[in-house]
């Protein structure tokens, strides 16, 4: 399903990418939670990839008065460290592809309070489909904040494959709806 989905959304055109991406991040910018969030975690994304973009997001965050933390992949580990992010500019991409900050002003998970998910897929009961190595789902299981999934709609299914360790989303928004599970 992964590969399948993969496939699909790498087909997706340009202007198609950005109208469906800046729905979401409206959509995610009007969820109460949203609003209410002192610190806020956002994942980098993979434009090239046509991955739900984030760039809207970060820059309204970075002109709030709301902290903004992002990932850092430690590969060796399997594991993600969040550090503050303050200027765009201070961004590069890991051996994946995926930007990180140069500079790391690392912050405690617990002073996280709303994490923006990656994911490939997602279903109506809250599972996600990441992009197979954990990295989030560790990451998610340490965490009390709310999680919120952003997918584009086609790739949002009544069911998806799960596993023990997969970790389930508060809320899922979309370029046409917002549910809360």
């Amino acid at each position: 399903m992964r590969a399948s989905v993969l496939k699909e959304r790498a087909r997706i055109n340009s202007d198609t990418w950005k109208m469906k991406s800046d729905l979401i991040a409206e959509k995610v910018q009007n969820i109460e939670e949203f609003n209410r969030a002192d610190c806020i975690h956002v994942y980098l994304s993979m434009n090239d990839r046509n991955e739900v973009g984030t760039d809207t997001l970060i820059d309204t965050i970075l002109q709030s008065n709301k902290k903004i933390a992002v990932p850092v992949t430690n590969f060796r580990k399997g594991t993600l460290t969040h550090s503050m992010l303050t200027d765009l500019r201070d961004l590069k991409k890991n051996k994946w592809g995926v930007k990180e900050p140069v500079t790391i002003h690392e912050i405690e998970i617990s002073k996280i309070d709303l994490i923006l998910v990656p994911m490939v897929a997602a279903d109506r009961s809250g599972n996600r489909l990441g992009y197979g190595k954990g990295f989030y789902d560790r990451f998610l299981n340490k965490s009390d904040a709310c999680k919120v999934g952003m997918v584009f709609n086609e790739y949002l299914f009544d069911e998806i494959p799960t596993e023990s360790f997969d970790e389930k989303l508060d809320i899922i928004v979309t370029d046409s709806e917002v549910i809360y599970l």
